[in-house]
This record gives C-alpha cells, sequence and structure tokens, in this order.
C-alpha cells in the first residue's frame, strides 16, 4: 500500500521556485571517475541480491554506523517488499557521486549536470538533502523487474574508507497496471476537462511514480510540478495549514487530502481531527458522512478513483475510517 502526502507535493512546488545556491558539488554518472563509479554500482548490486534474499544482516554489517543501530525502516522495507524482490533482475539506471565539501551548506542542494537558463538539462537531477555529515555520497538507482511490476531501487552510500550504505529506498513504478507516464497524460486530459481536482491528484500520482525518490528532482519532474502548479486549488490542505470544510451543518478540520492506493485500487483519503473516536459507530458513520459530502461537491472523483476514505484522527492517534465506493 502507497501513500503520498499532499503536503509534501505542495512544499516540494515551492521549494523547486528558489534559485540555486552552486555550494556543493555533484557529478553524474559520465561524469564520476570509472574506480569511483565501479566500486560505487558493484556495492549497489549487492545490495540488490542480499535484499533479494532477505539478508538484512549483511546489509546491516555494511552500513554506516547511525544506520546499523536504526535498522529497523529498512528491514521492514525489505520484509514489506520481498514479492516484488522474488525473481527479479535489475539493471543500473544511473549513478550519482555528491561532495558536500569541509563545510556542507544548510540547505542541503545538490546540482547534478548542467544547468541553464530553462533549468536541468536531460541527464541531470537535483538533490535536496540538508544535515549530511560532510564527505561523499554515492546515490545509485537500479530499475528492478519482476513478477510484481516495475520498482526503482536507491541506495545511498558514503565513504567511510569504502562505501558504507546510508540509505535505502524501493518504490514502485506503477499503480494499477499503468505507470506514470500514463498518469500524466490522464493529469493532461483530466485538466483540459476542467476536471482540476482529478487533474491535480494524477500529477501527483505521475510525479511519484516516476520519482526514485522524493529528495530528487529532474527535468521531467520538474516539468509535472510547473504543470501543477498552475491549477492554484484553494480548498485543499497544504504547507502544513488544515482546511476548514463546511458539510452535513459541520465543520470539519481537514489536515490531509492524499492518493492511496493498493495492486487493484486508487483511492482517495481524507484525514480529518476529531476530539475522540471512543463511539465507534458515530465516528465511522460521520466519516462516510464527510466522504459523501466531499465527492458530492466534487462528482468528478468517481471517474478517477475507486473509493473516497475519511479518516477520523482523535489526539491518541485513534484512526476511525469510513468509505464511499465510488465503482459499482
Amino acid at each position: 500500500m502507497k501513500h503520498l502526502s499532499l503536503r509534501f507535493f505542495s512544499v516540494l512546488v515551492l521549494m523547486l521556485m528558489g534559485v540555486p545556491v552552486w555550494s556543493q558539488t555533484c557529478q553524474t554518472r559520465d561524469e564520476i571517475p570509472e574506480q569511483a563509479k565501479s566500486s560505487m554500482e558493484t556495492i549497489a548490486q549487492h545490495i540488490f541480491e542480499q535484499a533479494s534474499h532477505g539478508d538484512t544482516d549483511a546489509m546491516r554489517s555494511n552500513s554506516i554506523p547511525s544506520l546499523q543501530s536504526n535498522f529497523g525502516d529498512i528491514a521492514g522495507a525489505v520484509n514489506d517488499n520481498k514479492p516484488a524482490f522474488q525473481g527479479a533482475n535489475t539493471q543500473i539506471r544511473t549513478s550519482f557521486l555528491l561532495d558536500t565539501g569541509a563545510t556542507p551548506s544548510p540547505d542541503g542542494r545538490f546540482y547534478c549536470g548542467v544547468f541553464g537558463a530553462t533549468g536541468m538539462n536531460s541527464g541531470g537531477a537535483e538533490f535536496y538533502i540538508p544535515g549530511l555529515a560532510a564527505g561523499k555520497y554515492g546515490i545509485v538507482i537500479q530499475d528492478v523487474t519482476g513478477p510484481k511490476g516495475p520498482y526503482a531501487l536507491t541506495t545511498v552510500f558514503q565513504d567511510l574508507n569504502g562505501w558504507k550504505l546510508a540509505g535505502f529506498q524501493f518504490r514502485p513504478e506503477s499503480a494499477r497496471g499503468h505507470d506514470g507516464i500514463w498518469y500524466l497524460e490522464q493529469a493532461r486530459d483530466y485538466k483540459s476537462k476542467g476536471q482540476n481536482h482529478n487533474a491535480w491528484f494524477y500529477y501527483w500520482t505521475s510525479w511519484d511514480l516516476m520519482a526514485p525518490v522524493k529528495f530528487m528532482n529532474t527535468k521531467l519532474l520538474s516539468r509535472i510540478t510547473d504543470e501543477s502548479s498552475g491549477l492554484q486549488l484553494k480548498d485543499l490542505p497544504s504547507g502544513g495549514n488544515g482546511l476548514s470544510y463546511s458539510a452535513n451543518g459541520k465543520t470539519y478540520n481537514i489536515t490531509d487530502i492524499s492518493v492511496f492506493r493498493t495492486d487493484n485500487s486508487l483511492d482517495l483519503s481524507i484525514k480529518y481531527s476529531v476530539n475522540s473516536t471512543a463511539d465507534f459507530a458515530a465516528t465511522a458513520a460521520d466519516a462516510r458522512n464527510l466522504a459523501a459530502a466531499y465527492v458530492n461537491q466534487y462528482p468528478e472523483l468517481k471517474d478517477a478513483f475507486n473509493n473516497v476514505w475519511a479518516h477520523a484522527i482523535d489526539p491518541n492517534g485513534g484512526d476511525v475510517p469510513g468509505v464511499v465506493p465510488l465503482k459499482k
């Protein structure tokens, strides 16, 4: 199951409007010295092999010290994605060599490749990784194909007298049998029809499927961001601010509206704050009423999604959902 935050996407739109500060260096695959590139990509392929066999102990042993003591998330990702790893093949897509210099820039931005008046050229990339310790880092992106469909495996390494694993992300590149380009085309089609909410969420899904990691930007990803920002929707929570939404004679404090996907379904998920979820039945009914009101306001959602979920969240993390199916 995959869940993409609207808050993150909105922050990304603002972030990409900034002017580059060339305080750190990055080399693309064509620029990396052959020995460094070979060693970096070889260890990346070893990491894939270890993950495909579920050998998280071997992965941990070749990780940076801070990751060795906090390896649960990566071990969980490997375990959760066993079906996708089994019988899969991998191929190196590209790699990057990042150097913070003696004093890392606080903004954590790295610009890789050639940037001109219209932005980055094809093959370039931008990374946003604040808080890195001084040093050199390798990023290797592999295309993984198997029975569960295409995935992108991104491994991050730190040079500590040899490459040590510093990050691991395994992300699907398709949803309901379609890739990011298909969702981009659908988003443009929805936009041409004036279905701006469907367009926004499909741009959002397209970006998520084509971004190997969320802290990376490319020429195509930048184009998706630019196109989606032109929609300028005012009735979605963004920038960490909630949305006051009136329906059913009451006002809801909506904190997040996100795309939620499984292997067979693309759903819209609405989260809102409540004081208590102790009365489960009443809260579930209230959540369904909110989901129904949102669908009634935006009937176009029936064209784009399988279900709309509303989640009532209390201060203790209690979560009571209500669902409105959109496909009969």
